[in-house]
């Protein structure tokens, strides 16, 4: 029997459009035998095929997109980079911090890393942002990071389940101890995985997995298009989330943190285009590819980027709308 595949890829706040193309397609009743992610595409497609606490997949990622931006009022007012995401790298001490933020968090019967009121997540924020401010950092230009990526996976991500999933899934990342990216399948993913292959130079520290280096997939396959091809024969149809036509992009600059941004985000939006001109041109053969295409509004187009809650949900229901859309043009390849 042919398989369907679906590849979700890098983006940071931008996988708010996936996320929502994805509650979509999920809504339709729409089935992926194969689901292959890179760094946020690698936590999107965890959450939805093995999430914690008993939710559902769709109940998970809705949960993802409200949990990961900031209060505006937070982020607009004195912190533009996000401290629920990427926290102090504290080196030898991440144990400790990782253990007392763990406990502070859950002694406070008010916390929630899933808030319904816009009052509930600035205080939630508020709170957290004076637990972070806290904690021990360590820069010092030896250093190879300013920060790492906060453990709070498994608030929604079962990671002890993900072997047990019944559909095929991969994610990436760059080995680079032996200079070259590494497909890891359900029987091999854990947290730690998922941190490596989101792990920005500068930005996260690489990890140490069974002897070698990792970090960020996407600076070579920013849409893990080698789990599918490495991986699996017999796809007949594969969907791939289009992020963002990187023209809606190219802008001066508004702030240093917007060109730390940009500088991120373009090249990423490159390769993922490259990519699938690639794999179009040398490995599609007679499959469907199909592209879930977003419009992003011009007015919302400079803040995309951003790790404010009101981007999240923006960016989220243009996914939805996108994926419902993508859904009635292509209803006969994926029903």
């Amino acid at each position: 029997m042919k398989k369907k595949a679906l590849l979700l890829g890098a983006g940071g706040p931008l996988g708010g459009l996936e996320a929502g193309a994805l509650i979509a397609l999920d809504e339709m009743g729409v089935h992926f035998d194969i689901i292959s992610g890179a760094c946020i595409g690698s936590v999107l497609t965890l959450a939805y095929t093995s999430p914690a606490k008993g939710m559902t997949g769709r109940e998970a990622l809705e949960m993802w997109c409200n949990a990961s931006g900031l209060s505006d009022i937070i982020y607009h007012s004195f912190c533009q980079s996000n401290f629920k995401v990427f926290q102090k790298n504290a080196g030898p001490l991440n144990i400790f911090t990782d253990t007392w933020l763990e406990f502070m968090t859950r002694m406070n019967p008010y916390f929630t890393l899933d808030p319904r009121t816009e009052t509930q997540r600035f205080c939630n924020d508020m709170y957290l942002y004076g637990l972070t401010a806290m904690t021990p950092g360590m820069l010092m230009p030896q250093q190879p990071s300013i920060s790492r990526i906060a453990p709070f996976l498994d608030s929604f991500i079962d990671f002890e389940n993900v072997k047990n999933v019944a559909k095929d899934i991969y994610i990436n990342a760059l080995n680079v101890t032996d200079k070259q990216i590494e497909i890891f399948n359900k029987k091999q993913i854990t947290m730690q995985h998922v941190i490596a292959g989101s792990s920005l130079f500068f930005l996260c520290p690489q990890q140490c997995l069974d002897g070698k280096w990792y970090g960020e997939g996407s600076y070579v396959d920013s849409l893990n298009y080698q789990g599918l091809i490495n991986e699996q024969k017999d796809i007949d149809t594969i969907v791939v989330m289009n992020i963002l036509n990187k023209e809606a992009l190219i802008r001066t600059p508004e702030s240093l943190y917007d060109a730390y941004n940009l500088s991120i985000m373009l090249p990423f939006i490159t390769i993922a285009e490259d990519d699938t001109k690639i794999f179009e041109a040398k490995y599609k053969g007679d499959r469907n590819l199909l592209k879930v295409g977003f419009r992003i509004p011009e007015e919302h187009a400079p803040y995309v980027m951003d790790w404010s809650a009101s981007n999240f949900k923006v960016l989220r229901d243009i996914g939805y709308h996108a994926g419902m859309d993508f859904f009635e043009k292509n209803k006969a390849l994926l029903e």
